[in-house]
């Protein structure tokens, strides 16, 4: 199984599943979730590129065998304009992930940590403290759009502003550097720690053997 990371980009638009490829729920203040329109990926199309050209290309794609199965949209916050309306805006230390999808067929075979890591080395590389993202919780219909919060709070998130319809979680990348160096630490000090052998059992000597021969 051949598995490979790449950046979104125009050319890998049409990779993405519908309705994420013409959806404008985030780059849009007034679209609403899904299709929006006849021209929906034509309006996507120009977002991302403008996207690439003024900031850098907004997201990862996950490949297996040549398959697209997972990809994740990001980029700062003034890039989705959908942010201003829901709550809370992102920090301005932060890169916002606005949608991370994963194919249900490879769901719980760990792709969605891949993508997410890959995301937080490009938000580290890109200078940003932090990754943030609204989660969806059970029964929102807006989980179509938004991450579950479920997922967010299983891989580091910590909710930075509650809300009933749009929480606003954060990943500090501070705090993920000492978890791995933590971990890294602790596997180490595991490796060099002496090991403690059992006490070689006493050894019973024959009385008549020790005694000096006549």
């Amino acid at each position: 199984m051949s598995r490979r990371i790449h950046d979104l980009t125009l050319a890998r638009l049409d990779e993405l599943p519908d309705p994420c490829r013409s959806c404008m729920f985030w780059e849009s203040a007034r679209a609403r979730r899904g299709p929006q329109r006849p021209d929906g990926l034509q309006a996507k199309e120009a977002w991302l590129q403008a996207t690439q050209l003024e900031w850098g290309a907004p997201g990862k794609v996950v490949e297996i065998d040549g398959r697209t199965v997972a990809y994740g949209l990001f980029a700062p916050a003034g890039h989705f304009p959908r942010a201003r309306r829901v709550g809370r805006v992102a920090s301005e230390d932060a890169l916002l992930l606005a949608t991370c999808w994963v194919a249900p067929e490879v769901r719980g075979g760990g792709v969605g940590k891949v993508l997410l890591h890959a995301l937080l080395r490009e938000t580290h590389k890109r200078g940003a403290r932090a990754l943030e993202a609204y989660g969806a919780r059970p029964g929102d219909p807006s989980v179509t759009c938004a991450i579950p919060e479920g997922f967010l709070l299983a891989n580091g998130f910590a909710i930075l502003h509650d809300d009933p319809e749009w929480p606003l979680l954060r990943l500090d990348l501070r705090q993920t550097v000492r978890d791995s160096v933590g971990h890294a630490l602790d596997t180490v000090r595991s490796a060099l720690a002496p090991r403690r052998e059992p006490a070689p059992a006493p050894v019973r000597s024959n009385s008549a053997a020790q005694s000096p021969q006549q």
